[in-house]
């Protein structure tokens, strides 16, 4: 090694040079494969939050489409209730005002013959 060091000694003080520039260099790509990894590992860690976020949201909303359309189907049911109950009413006012009529007319009738 001597042999080569005295034929160009400025090859030995270059890779000297470059290993120490090396290492500087190489410990400034490891920070900024570092910061980089942290970088995308933030981003997925905000992606997934997102996602878990807008499934809890699209889950509620289901719930509540889902609750809607029961109440929307009670809401039904009882209308038709009341109208059933509706019509039976006009049905027994119907007779009633019927009755009545009979009962006023052998009222009527009655009160003639005395």
């Amino acid at each position: 090694m001597k042999v080569f060091e005295k034929i160009n000694p400025e090859i030995d003080l270059d890779t000297k040079t470059s290993n120490i520039l090396g290492f500087g260099l190489e410990a400034k790509l490891d920070e900024l494969k570092y910061e980089i990894l942290q970088k995308i590992d933030k981003e997925l860690i905000d992606s997934q939050n997102a996602r878990d976020f807008v499934t809890q949201k699209y889950d509620e909303l289901c719930n509540k489409i889902q609750f809607l359309t029961e109440l929307d189907a009670t809401v039904t049911s009882f209308r038709g209730d009341v109208k059933s109950i509706e019509k039976r009413l006009l049905e027994l006012t119907n007779r009633i005002d019927g009755i009545e009529k009979v009962v006023i007319s052998r009222d009527c009738s009655g009160s003639l013959l005395l």
